[in-house]
């Protein structure tokens, strides 16, 4: 006869699990459908710039470019984020070097003091060795290795049922 341990609050996590990583899944999947509305819109206002504007303003079109580029990155951090349920980190850190080098391309490296070129200098250095030799991108690789070698090995919310003593729901 298996013991059978019935702890309420386990039950409760299970529940709220349950319903609220679908609704936040719903929430960030409507967030990366807007950003993508956004990127079409800007699409189309570079398309008339382009196309039907006889003077072009070259900096606000750049600026445009730019800010799509952006965009990107943040798209692809929200599908990064509803494939693994994660933030990653990484991609944070490129998106800060794509958005501080667009603010820099858009003021002009003329026009700053010295201290805020210092400044944004030592920023992007920063970000660069961080994402160079932080080993942000190692627990990835590790993860997939242990995948490898473990095929079997559970992972994520099985490991936190199995810490509380219940059996993973097939």
């Amino acid at each position: 006869m298996a013991l059978k341990l019935d702890v309420p609050h386990t039950q409760m996590h299970r529940l709220t699990r349950r319903f609220l990583e679908p609704a936040q899944d719903v929430l960030v999947v409507s967030i990366g459908l807007t950003l993508f509305g956004l990127m079409i819109r800007t699409v189309g206002w570079l398309m008339i710039q382009i196309f039907k504007r006889p003077n072009l303003d070259f900096r606000q079109v750049i600026a445009e470019v730019l800010f799509m580029l952006v965009m990107v990155e943040v798209v692809r951090l929200v599908i990064i984020y509803l494939r693994e349920h994660r933030v990653a980190v990484d991609f944070m850190v490129e998106l800060g070097i794509v958005a501080t080098l667009r603010e820099v391309v858009l003021r002009g490296v003329t026009d700053l003091a010295w201290q805020q070129l210092a400044a944004i200098t030592i920023f992007l250095l920063a970000l660069g060795v961080l994402l160079r030799f932080g080993d942000l991108r190692a627990s990835e690789a590790a993860s997939q290795s242990d995948e490898k070698y473990m095929p079997g090995r559970s992972h994520g919310n099985e490991e936190v049922e199995a810490l509380y003593g219940k059996e993973r729901e097939r």
